[in-house]
């Protein structure tokens, strides 16, 4: 997942004793470090789509619906959200 090509740091500041704990017990539980469990959270996190994303593509979704449309677009909508 990582993209190695394009390195980049992220310095989280005030994070409480609670929280870091809690993630570090996660981390240990996968038998990672707290930097690979993170990059691994951050990854998951960013390929995700966003909240805005995903009401877009329910916008776009409520506009088409709202006519006919053939077998065609259905399955090529299918194939993009596999892709996504």
């Amino acid at each position: 997942m990582h993209n190695a090509s394009m390195p980049g740091q992220i310095t989280i500041r005030n994070v409480s004793d609670q929280t870091r704990a809690k993630l570090a017990e996660r981390a240990a539980k996968r038998q990672q470090s707290m930097q690979a469990f993170l990059l691994n959270e951050l990854d998951r996190i960013a390929e995700e789509p966003s909240r805005e994303e995903v009401l877009d593509r329910i916008r776009r979704r409520v506009a088409i619906a709202n006519r006919q449309i053939g077998s065609e677009t259905i399955v090529r909508m299918i194939r993009e959200d596999r892709d996504r």
